[in-house]
């Protein structure tokens, strides 16, 4: 499980150590902090993909503490609050409002008591409903005055469903593998449940996950690194449809879990691109092709068919050869600076790499009015 913290000062070091028992800590912002400083504390979670989301009441003003929250459940509307009302009694009516965007674990005690307890002991729980939560919940009447709070609210269009991006490499050693992991680390990054899928003839996910130690992930046969799950291509007991001839894919027999996952996006490491791969490339709704721009290699490119349906990526390339691989009519060539760190890439080349597949932001259309003048007809004067 992933947590985000958003904690009053009192109580943070105690919460911190409680919930660190339970799982990863992958945003943590501690503070009182104004109208702007617990806005864009609650803006940063929102980016974050956590599981549960623990609210201190006393981290900032209430107003903008519960705008601040239904902007993030329109954002996360299945990660779980948990919202610290120390000294709140029913009644209140701020923790009124939480209970009407749908909070309904409400971790309430004088100021003074053991905040790590009760939050180990909230987190141990079954999911709160409305009626553990409706002793908090009040309503205005007809005489009553309700907060009006003015919000900024962004559309975005994003893709239906779960987004599938294939990444193979012209020919091996081209750092397919690199650019999967820096794509999903990018994703990631952006807030997104992401899965990666190791598929390659050459599979070096499972000792790399050992060799750093990763946690579990989110579902069975998943491990966890940089806020994102990794299937690796493992030859187990359990796992012998990998059995064969090097071209079994895992991906397809990984469905019920990649589903309990409910990531949004799932990029999946093909390795090198031969026809089978080419094919499962073309399953995605988008396909990655890692290439060198260098012109002893353009003959690993003409294997490729049909070339012109990858979003081409050449890693490092020379100025030179990068114009005249993209004179080549309908291909699409993006450049990658060479980086020996995939988790450090910069955010600015693969989102333009990934942009047919990134929620995009939404303008509404300003509307315009035509003024027509109108001539008013003159009336004749009756006869003398």
């Amino acid at each position: 499980m992933m947590y985000a913290l958003i904690l009053a000062p009192a109580r943070a070091e105690q919460v911190r150590k409680a919930v660190k028992e339970y799982g990863e800590v992958v945003y943590d912002q501690a503070g009182t902090m104004d109208s702007f400083g617990i806005r864009n504390a609650i803006q940063s979670a929102a980016r974050v993909a956590a599981d549960v989301l623990v609210l201190d009441i006393d981290a900032g003003p209430g107003p903008d503490l519960v705008a601040a929250v239904r902007g993030y459940r329109i954002a996360r509307p299945y990660t779980r609050i948990f919202l610290l009302a120390p000294g709140r009694q029913p009644g209140d009516a701020t923790v009124a409002k939480f209970v009407g965007l749908g909070v309904y674990d409400i971790i309430d005690g004088p100021v003074e008591a053991d905040w790590g307890d009760l939050v180990a002991r909230a987190l141990a729980s079954v999911p709160a409903t409305y009626a553990h939560a409706a002793r908090w919940h009040i309503m205005t009447g007809l005489t009553g005055e309700e907060e009006q709070v003015k919000e900024k609210v962004v559309i975005e269009q994003r893709p239906v469903g779960v987004v599938t991006i294939a990444v193979a490499g012209a020919a091996s050693g081209l750092g397919c593998t690199h650019t999967a992991l820096a794509i999903s680390a990018f994703l990631a990054r952006q807030g997104h449940n992401v899965a990666l899928v190791e598929d390659s003839q050459n599979p070096v996910m499972q000792d790399y996950l050992k060799i750093i130690k990763a946690g579990p992930g989110r579902v069975s046969k998943a491990w966890r690194i940089k806020g994102f799950d990794v299937f690796p291509f493992a030859k187990t007991e359990v796992d012998k449809f990998i059995e064969g001839d090097g071209n079994n894919f895992i991906f397809d027999e990984l469905l019920p879990e990649l589903s309990t996952g409910r990531y949004e996006y799932i990029v999946r490491d093909l390795g090198t691109a031969d026809k089978k791969r080419t094919r499962e490339a073309f399953r995605s709704n988008l396909a990655v092709l890692v290439a060198s721009a260098a012109r002893w290699r353009w003959g690993d490119l003409l294997k490729i068919e049909p070339l012109s349906s990858f979003r081409l990526v050449l890693v490092a390339p020379a100025e030179l050869d990068v114009k005249e691989i993209r004179k080549i009519p309908e291909l699409k060539a993006y450049v990658m600076p060479y980086h020996p760190d995939p988790f450090c890439m910069p955010d600015e080349v693969l989102a333009e790499l990934l942009r047919p597949v990134l929620p995009q932001s939404r303008e509404k259309k300003k509307q315009f009015w035509v003024r027509f003048r109108v001539a008013a007809a003159t009336p004749k004067r009756p006869p003398a």
